[in-house]
């Protein structure tokens, strides 16, 4: 009976030494892993990104209008700039829980005079990196590079041009989804933003009022 009794606590001993190095081998293993800790890298839009256009620097952009060619007004207000985040892993191991999270700048406005819409965002996309500026004007889109902005060599780019006596230098034309020249077109600097609309499809036609 001792015996079987000596035997039982042996057993029941090495059982419980048993368990502890397994534990004690997988908390190794654990704290040796390279992605134990994941990390998080913000990457925020630069100033020089931010110049490409007025409406994140320049406060006078917090308040802006536009007049029509048949005597209408729309004018809106930004209400408030947010910061989302647009995130991707840094590889394509699934172990690595690593990311890279990039900023989207948001500015929302409310119309307070006319019947319209205008919302302009400033991203960085992933690891491409473009850089981009997202303007809608009355739910009409125009998407450009920020780096396209003045380019000389970019395909719809003027030196300037003269609209109601004023003159705006280093513009581009921009129209919806890229190239779609007949719904409406956009005139762009990094000056005024979105100074010219042209909604071809109703023939009215929008200059910002500064």
């Amino acid at each position: 009976t001792k015996l079987k009794k000596m035997n039982m606590k042996n057993t029941i001993y090495f059982l419980i030494l048993f368990v502890a190095f397994i534990l004690l081998i997988q908390s190794c293993r654990k704290d040796n892993s390279p992605y134990n800790s994941p990390t998080t890298t913000y990457n925020y839009l630069t100033t020089a990104q931010l110049n490409q256009s007025p409406y994140f620097t320049d406060k006078a952009f917090d308040t802006i209008t536009y007049l029509s060619d048949k005597g209408d007004t729309l004018t809106f207000v930004k209400t408030k700039t947010d910061t989302t985040w647009y995130c991707e892993p840094t590889t394509n191991n699934p172990d690595n829980k690593d990311q890279n999270c990039y900023q989207i700048l948001h500015n929302s406005y409310s119309t307070i005079k006319g019947n319209g819409s205008f919302e302009v965002k400033h991203w960085m996309q992933g690891y491409q990196f473009i850089n981009a500026i997202d303007v809608k004007f009355n739910n009409i889109r125009l998407l450009y590079g920020d780096y396209q902005v003045g380019l000389k060599n970019y395909w719809t780019y003027k030196n300037s041009i003269k609209i109601n006596n004023k003159i705006y230098n280093d513009l581009i034309v921009l129209y919806p989804n890229s190239y779609d020249s007949l719904i409406a077109e956009g005139y762009i600097n990094k000056d005024y933003g979105l100074f010219y609309f042209n909604e071809k499809l109703i023939a009215n036609k929008w200059v910002m009022s500064k």
